[in-house]
């Protein structure tokens, strides 16, 4: 089969599958006589395989490494090698959700004070870990020295 009918058939655009071969994620194939590129249906598999795994946001070296185990008939080493690599994502993911937890709280904050203060607002110094903090003076910074605070 020729590139556009894998890619279609693995779920991915045949641009990501030039770029996983270009970065040695997938083999590259074997080629016609007219030079264009001819994958089998074991490619097939190794790319459908690939693309679900980077789907769960594996890395790219693991994703290519479990999908040719399982191409290449060795599923039973992917799925011992699986769990610990979905613990890794996991825990990744839940970091993530309490940064952007966290970001939400100061987005929040900034928000009401926004609201509350019913002008334009002055400087706003935000920590990475603390509430916002406005200003109480106007510096110009806000309103280029108009005086609006």
């Amino acid at each position: 089969m020729r590139i556009g009918e894998l890619a279609r058939r693995a779920g991915t655009s045949a641009s990501t599958i030039r770029f996983y071969e270009r970065e040695g994620l997938l083999p590259a194939p074997g080629r016609r006589d007219n030079d264009y590129r001819e994958y089998s249906e074991v490619d097939l598999d190794r790319a459908m395989n690939l693309v679900q795994f980077r789907g769960l946001g594996l890395d790219p070296g693991d994703a290519a490494r479990l999908a040719d185990q399982c191409a290449t008939g060795h599923c039973d080493l992917t799925w011992a090698d699986l769990p610990p690599l979905l613990e890794r994502q996991r825990a990744a993911i839940a970091e993530r959700i309490t940064e952007l937890r966290d970001l939400d709280m100061r987005l929040a904050s900034l928000q009401r004070s926004a609201t509350e203060a019913g002008q334009p607002i002055p400087l706003v110094h935000l920590d990475r870990k603390e509430e916002p903090v406005l200003k109480s003076e106007c510096d110009g910074g806000c309103c280029g020295g108009g005086g609006c605070c």
